[in-house]
């Protein structure tokens, strides 16, 4: 309470005093001038009071209270997560999800408690697939067509030929990802904030880590996935990645090429055959992602260090559906072997599925004959 409100409550009481003086009729008229005097003098500091109040609400920016507000919710919640080791954290309510966006809670503001961190890029095909908010669901069921209906000449007399479009479906279960990830002990120096911010950083890019392997695989092992072997990285590679995929009368859009850092660089050293030059220009859009140009062809692309050497995916992204199931969980343990090496262990576990639905909607691009 500000001084002014305990004030105002002080005068209230006062003016409370005054009345019951009044009613119990023992005041003789100098004390009941006594008391008008001191009521007006108290009725006027109290309408001071007010009319400040409400200057001050008046000059009072619209979004302080709700930053205010947000604030102290903040560090109520990691106060509670330091007591508890324990927070649990919506994933779509940060824009895009906790396993889909970035961002700490709050950036630590002592020099000396700062961690330094390892590269921390991830692959942005946890970015690019469909995302989908499964709470509340159990395992979803994905139709997709494996063949179109075929149209045959039609002769009087005799049976309609051709043949009608095949389709199949894919499943998609709950399954709990889990991570194990560590911090230096020294986290426990910062504040409440910052040390549920550290936490979460290093839980939330684990997790991240997770979800590119498992999407990553899902296309590898995927029976949807088209397989294009013999495509070697030569002056014919984009063209023949680009002409490659989609139907014989189509180039798709919203694709986009995984490759590893490895073939990315074998890439770059295709030459020309007369000025000897790079053939491909490699242009980054930013740490991870980038666009692969040939004359009038570009190919977007991100670097995935799960894709295996020899091997490239191509195709559409939108294709694949991950689903996530609630919240994700973050819990610390700084006991046993923790407690030895001064560390702190931080558990990441969210309950997600990933899988290829769309039929050749992504392809394996392999250099080897087979």
């Amino acid at each position: 309470m500000t001084k002014e409100l305990e004030r105002m409550k002080e005068i209230e009481e006062r003016k409370g005093e005054l009345r019951k003086e009044i009613a119990e009729g023992k005041a003789d008229e100098k004390r009941l001038a006594e008391i008008k005097k001191e009521a007006e003098a108290l009725s006027s500091e109290q309408d001071e009071f007010r009319s400040k109040m409400d200057l001050e609400k008046n000059l009072e920016p619209a979004a302080v209270p709700a930053q205010k507000r947000n604030e102290q919710n903040a560090d109520s919640a990691a106060e509670k997560f330091r007591k508890t080791n324990r927070m649990s954290i919506p994933m779509f309510k940060e824009s895009r999800a906790v396993l889909v966006s970035s961002g700490k809670l709050a950036t630590p503001t002592v020099v000396s408690t700062e961690i330094g961190e390892l590269p921390q890029v991830i692959s942005s095909i946890v970015d690019d697939v469909d995302t989908i908010d499964a709470t509340g669901t159990g395992e979803w069921t994905f139709p997709y067509k494996t063949e179109d209906a075929e149209v045959d000449d039609v002769t009087e007399g005799e049976e309609i030929g051709g043949t009608g479009a095949k389709f199949d479906k894919v499943a998609i279960s709950p399954s709990e990802w889990g991570v194990l990830d560590e911090v230096s002990n020294q986290v426990n120096k910062m504040t409440n904030v910052a040390y549920a911010s550290a936490v979460q950083n290093s839980a939330y890019l684990a997790l991240r880590k997770k979800a590119k392997v498992k999407i990553t695989n899902a296309i590898l092992n995927s029976k949807l996935a088209e397989t294009r072997t013999g495509i070697k990285i030569d002056q014919d590679y984009v063209r023949m990645v680009v002409l490659g995929f989609d139907s014989d009368e189509s180039v798709a859009g919203g694709t986009k090429l995984y490759i590893n850092k490895a073939d990315l660089a074998a890439l770059g050293k295709v030459r020309g055959t007369n000025d000897k030059k790079a053939l491909f220009d490699i242009e980054f859009d930013d740490e991870n992602n980038g666009k692969i140009k040939e004359g009038g062809t570009v190919i977007p692309f991100s670097i995935n260090s799960t894709v295996p050497e020899g091997t490239q995916i191509y195709g559409q992204p939108k294709a694949v559906k991950m689903l996530l199931w609630g919240d994700y969980e973050v819990s610390t343990d700084q006991g046993g072997d923790y407690f030895k090496r001064n560390m702190m262990g931080v558990r990441g576990l969210a309950t997600a599925g990933a899988d290829l639905v769309k039929y050749h909607g992504m392809q394996l691009i392999k250099q080897a004959d087979a």
